[in-house]
């Protein structure tokens, strides 16, 4: 903001003022500055966003894609192994490993403020340069178990805990004792068949020698999902009250009961210690951020990019004016006159993209450069009406940069090891205006605007052979990133202008300059997901002669 205020400042101090065009309006047309004209653009821009358009034309909430009923195996591989080895030592077979229900608002909004200086080298070519100033939010409100009963797992005790892996190791000592008290009663049955309790355990040998094979067996599957015998177990296990919780106990209760049959009591724990509450907000947080657990990502939160954008350079030619470069007949338009521009802007990729780390974060920026051919077309009918028709298409140039990869565009929460150097190649841009003027008097023009833009899929290049977070091999295809990615949209917008610039053309003095009011809106997109933005834009456009007539 200070080196726009100084650079427009300077531009405010120049000499002299000069003839210009009459009152233009919001959007763009084929004027250009005359020879020797500086025409100094500082724009104040608005953009916000909180919902999008689905392939299929309908409209959802920008953070659709975290709101999930079951934060299950979709969004966190690594449930995958916990879920398999509870259903077995349950005996649920259609359990379902959730950290359970998750709400995420999303409402993105980007002030940019680009600086714009457009000098007329003739009075049919000029150059320009344009800065962009950019503030990127993404605000987010992230809710998670909103009412505490969704879940069947949470963190296992023994990472939040002091004292319960030794608790769960007490319990499984207990299982291990009663294996070798059974034992020990064999034996002593085989030697001495009249002994005490000896009659049960000899009428069927096999029972009791089953019964300490698939207890071991079941405690072992114990210790791997909960901890103890020297493990910590998994990273989560079922809540404690839960159908998954509840069942293990009540397996655990069969176990004892069937010792007991034998006259062992040394199980008399209930079983191991299930999760004491639901994942809040902000253990969730933990899950995504710390690196024990696959994720290392930044946290679902509100985010702010600063910085400059993509800048862009220009040039601008004038083929044909009915005017004929005369300013009374600019000035007091008759009749019908047509004037044809073309154009040309490189864009530099100087713009920032948030860290792949970053799932809700928005740049300032595509931080890659493209090449942008624009044509021009004013009709002019009579002083107070004229359309401009503006076309353009953006050739978006092939870079690389670190992305993580998924198998699915809608899977949107991604762990570290999926981060990989990807190609990436922007799909092109199809652009159309349709501006239509209404010139009022010398200082007021209203205008509209029609606006379609086609965009190319993005295509990404690039296939890893990787270890997932259960040791797996996995291949990632980067052109999994590209679905989605093309879009058509249709945006509606409406302005004002308040100008100078054709009274002191006139009066030849004062200040020449003109301030605009612009709103627009996306009213339609499909074939991606294509954002529904609301924009305001002002403009303040200052018109200084550096050199020439």
């Amino acid at each position: 903001m200070l080196v726009m205020s100084l650079l427009l400042g300077a531009a405010l101090q120049l000499p002299s003022t000069l003839p210009a065009q009459a009152v233009t309006g919001v959007s763009d047309d084929a004027t250009l500055p005359r020879r020797g004209e500086l025409r100094v653009s500082a724009l104040s821009v608005w953009n916000r966003w909180y919902e999008r358009y689905a392939p299929n034309g309908t409209v959802q909430p920008l953070g659709t894609d975290f709101n999930f009923d079951t934060v299950g195996v979709g969004q966190f591989e690594n449930l995958g192994a916990v879920q398999n080895s509870i259903r077995s030592l349950a005996g649920l077979p259609g359990f379902m490993a959730s950290l359970g229900t998750s709400r995420v608002q999303v409402h993105d909004d980007i002030l940019s403020t680009p600086l714009s200086l457009e000098l007329g080298l003739t009075n049919r070519i000029s150059l320009s340069v344009m800065v962009p100033f950019v503030t990127a939010t993404s605000n987010v409100n992230f809710v998670m178990n909103p009412t505490g009963h969704e879940p069947t797992l949470g963190f296992n005790p023994t990472l939040i805990a002091r004292g319960a892996l030794s608790a769960d190791s007490a319990f499984l000592a207990q299982f291990a004792s009663a294996s070798v008290q059974l034992n020990l009663a064999i034996s002593r049955c085989a030697a001495t068949p009249s002994g005490s309790g000896c009659a049960q355990l000899n009428a069927n040998p096999a029972a009791p020698r089953a019964l300490i094979s698939n207890a071991d067996s079941y405690a072992a599957g114990l210790a791997q999902v909960y901890g103890g015998r020297g493990a910590a177990g998994n990273l989560f296990v079922p809540i404690a009250g839960t159908v998954a919780q509840s069942a293990i106990e009540a397996k655990v209760a069969a176990y004892r009961a069937m010792y007991a049959a034998y006259g062992i009591s040394a199980i008399t724990a209930t079983g191991p210690l299930g999760a004491q509450a639901p994942l809040t907000a902000a253990d969730m947080q933990t899950v995504l951020t710390d690196s024990t657990f696959g994720v290392n990502a930044k946290p679902l939160a509100t985010s702010v990019t600063r910085g400059i954008g993509d800048i862009e350079v220009g040039m601008k030619v004038n083929l044909f004016d009915s005017f004929h470069g005369s300013d009374s007949a600019r000035l007091s338009p008759k009749g019908l006159n047509w004037r044809q521009s073309v154009g040309g802007i490189y864009r530099l990729g100087t713009g920032t993209l948030p860290s792949p780390a970053d799932f809700t974060a928005i740049g300032t920026g595509d931080h890659q450069s493209d090449i942008e051919l624009r044509t021009f077309t004013d009709l002019l009918y009579g002083p107070h009406f004229w359309i401009s028709l503006v076309g353009s298409y953006t050739a978006q140039m092939a870079d690389q940069l670190v992305l993580r990869i998924p198998d699915s565009p809608t899977q949107v929460i991604l762990a570290s090891y999926r981060q990989e150097t990807v190609k990436r190649h922007l799909g092109d841009i199809v652009d159309i205006q349709v501006n239509p003027h209404w010139v009022l008097n010398d200082y007021i023009s209203l205008a509209g605007q029609y606006f379609y833009r086609h965009k190319s899929a993005d295509a990404y290049t690039g296939t890893f052979t990787v270890s997932d977070l259960a040791g797996n091999v996995a291949t990632l295809d980067a052109a999994n990133l590209g679905i989605y990615s093309g879009a058509s949209e249709h945006r509606l917008g409406i302005g004002a202008t308040y100008s100078t610039v054709a009274t002191v053309a006139k009066h030849k003095s004062g200040l020449p300059f003109d301030i605009s009011y612009f709103h627009y809106e996306t009213t339609l997109g499909s074939l991606g997901r294509v954002p529904k933005i609301a924009v305001d834009q002002v403009t303040l456009r200052v018109y200084q002669r550096l050199f020439g007539r």
